[in-house]
């Protein structure tokens, strides 16, 4: 008997990405469902013009579709078994300036004309990519959170995640209407080479006054997820629409890495890759939300922001502070989806992806790996640079302290100078003799002895300090000679602003000038630091309007005195 020939393999489906080529997940996700030899082509739908790189599989077409335009939705899903609708908030589309407006129009609405020309094209399937923070809002921890124990808040607290809500819902509530099945994944802070949406968060958080300082107490955990896995989460969803339904269809899933992190942990890692320093203070998140609640409430009230950073506003305090983790145990068992980029990985695939900081962040490379900041180097990059830059913070707040005692015994009590020395040193020898008459061992503990050593001023030091007190009197000799000289005007201003500063100084009581002084030095150098670059243009420009008014007013002094000058 003879056997039969196998027929020819039915012709494999086509698919379509919305946002294909301007969002970080449409571009991997293109990529990925061509090489997933499932699919006889992948439609990217974008109004964005494509990639001036040639896409990544010749399986991959980009069609420049607005999602205004029904009728062209249409035509360009004709034939498409499955459609993979990803977040539109994130495209850099044209024609979306940013306003609540466009958002709407590019979200909302091209939602609905996508899922009606989806209706009338015949597709079978779509995934819809949103985002996990529809369900966390507000100053509240969410932890483990899975799809039946995290409704949708009663209130958003910024409009783009109200605007993803309302896509999600929409796209649940289509499931079934003309044969469309529908599901939505919620991938949690997504991230990934050439993110323009988190690593840009970072990038600019590092960059702004607030990069120094940590929000809250910086142990909340954050859920963050590798682009590759959202990807592969997609095509399990699409998978499991097609094979299982009744399961699948009309529901949300959480898509996580699965590796809950510190999230002070994870954008210390992205901001040492840009040669930031991770940052070390911390700030009470209460007193930030006040601050962020009442300049909101004068923009509202009287029209202008008191904070011009966007980085002070109440979402972002809540990320930066709150813990939010989500159980994926229902992706796994129904969609079969396991990350398949372990987030470190991830991270590190991220990092490796960062070129051109400067060009591609706006970093000003004053930190790190591109060499340390002007305030650093002014203070020898040594031990006072750590201490009054407040790197060592148990180290600061030490000599903080000290420094507020000391300026307490001599300046703020009662005594005067010469009797709060001498009770100053009465109680340094007294503790010094004490400590010399315990024994070595007290309750088990060793006690170190304090030797003469300690006390000695080697030969070098003491030559080294009369050498610098040398070069300061001959550097003042030499100014003093150009002075008299009379050729060197921009010395004089110098001197003449130097001595009036001291003579306003002279002016202040000693102990209000003392106190200006320590409380200025754990201040200036660290602003100086994180304002650098908006200080020194400050200063140029200062002192061009200065030699501009310098020239005016040598210009209208007679000929004979502005010869002199010259």
């Amino acid at each position: 008997m003879a056997t039969a020939e196998p027929g020819p393999a039915p012709p494999k489906p086509a698919c379509a990405v919305t946002f294909g080529s301007s969002t970080l997940l449409g571009r991997h996700l293109a990529t990925a469902l061509a090489a997933s030899g499932r699919w006889s082509a992948v439609v990217v739908l974008d109004p964005s013009p494509s990639s001036s790189s040639p896409p990544a599989s010749h399986l991959v077409y980009h069609r420049d579709v607005d999602l205004s335009d029904a009728e062209a939705i249409v035509s360009a899903l004709s034939g498409a078994a499955a459609v993979f609708h990803v977040d539109a908030t994130t495209a850099a589309a044209s024609g979306s300036d940013g306003s609540f407006l466009s958002l709407h129009r590019l979200a909302v609405e091209g939602t609905r004309r996508l899922l009606a020309a989806c209706r009338a094209a015949g597709v079978g399937r779509v995934v819809y990519t949103g985002s996990a923070d529809v369900v966390a809002a507000g100053a509240r921890d969410v932890i483990n959170a899975d799809e039946d124990s995290a409704p949708y808040p009663d209130k958003f607290e910024n409009a783009v995640s109200e605007l993803r809500a309302q896509v999600e819902m929409m796209v649940l509530c289509a499931d079934g209407v003309d044969g469309v099945r529908t599901c939505v994944l919620r991938p949690s802070n997504l991230f990934g080479p050439g993110d323009s949406s988190l690593v840009r968060f970072i990038a600019g958080y590092a960059r702004s006054p607030l990069g120094k300082f940590v929000i809250g107490n910086g142990s909340n955990m954050s859920d963050f997820t590798y682009v590759e896995n959202v990807a592969h989460a997609n095509i399990c969803a699409e998978q499991a629409l097609h094979s299982n339904a009744a399961s699948v269809a009309g529901k949300p899933f959480f898509v996580t890495n699965d590796e809950p992190m510190e999230t002070w942990e994870f954008m210390n890692c992205i901001m040492e890759a840009m040669g930031c320093q991770r940052p070390r203070i911390n700030l009470p998140a209460k007193m930030l939300l006040f601050a962020a609640s009442f300049s909101d409430i004068i923009h509202r009230r009287l029209g202008f922001q008191i904070f011009s950073t966007p980085l002070l506003h109440l979402d972002t305090i809540y990320f930066l502070s709150c813990t939010q983790t989500f159980n994926t145990s229902k992706s796994r068992r129904l969609l079969r989806y396991y990350p398949i980029v372990s987030l470190e990985d991830g991270v590190m695939k991220t990092v490796g992806s960062f070129s051109e900081l400067s060009d591609n962040f706006g970093l000003s490379r004053k930190q790190g790996a591109f060499g340390s900041s002007k305030a650093d180097k002014l203070l020898g990059s040594g031990a006072a640079a750590d201490i009054l830059l407040w790197r060592d913070e148990k180290r600061t707040f030490s000599f903080v302290t000290l420094l507020f005692l000391l300026f307490y015994w001599f300046l703020l009590s009662d005594r005067t100078f010469v009797s709060s020395a001498a009770k100053f040193l009465l109680v340094i020898s007294l503790a010094l003799f004490i400590h010399g008459v315990l024994p070595s061992q007290v309750f088990g503990f060793t006690v170190e002895k304090v030797t003469s050593d300690h006390f000695k001023v080697s030969p070098s030091a003491l030559r080294n300090s009369f050498m610098c007190l040398a070069s300061a009197w001959n550097g003042s000799i030499h100014k003093v000679r150009v002075l008299a000289e009379g050729e060197d005007w921009s010395m004089l201003l110098k001197v003449f602003a130097f001595l009036y500063s001291i003579k306003l100084m002279l002016n202040l009581q000693f102990k209000v000038l003392m106190g200006l002084v320590l409380a200025s030095m754990f201040i200036v150098f660290i602003v100086y630091e994180q304002c650098e670059k908006e200080i020194d243009n400050l200063v140029a420009i200062a002192f061009v309007k200065v030699k501009w008014l310098m020239d005016r007013v040598i210009g209208n002094l007679p000929a004979s005195l502005k010869a002199y000058i010259a």
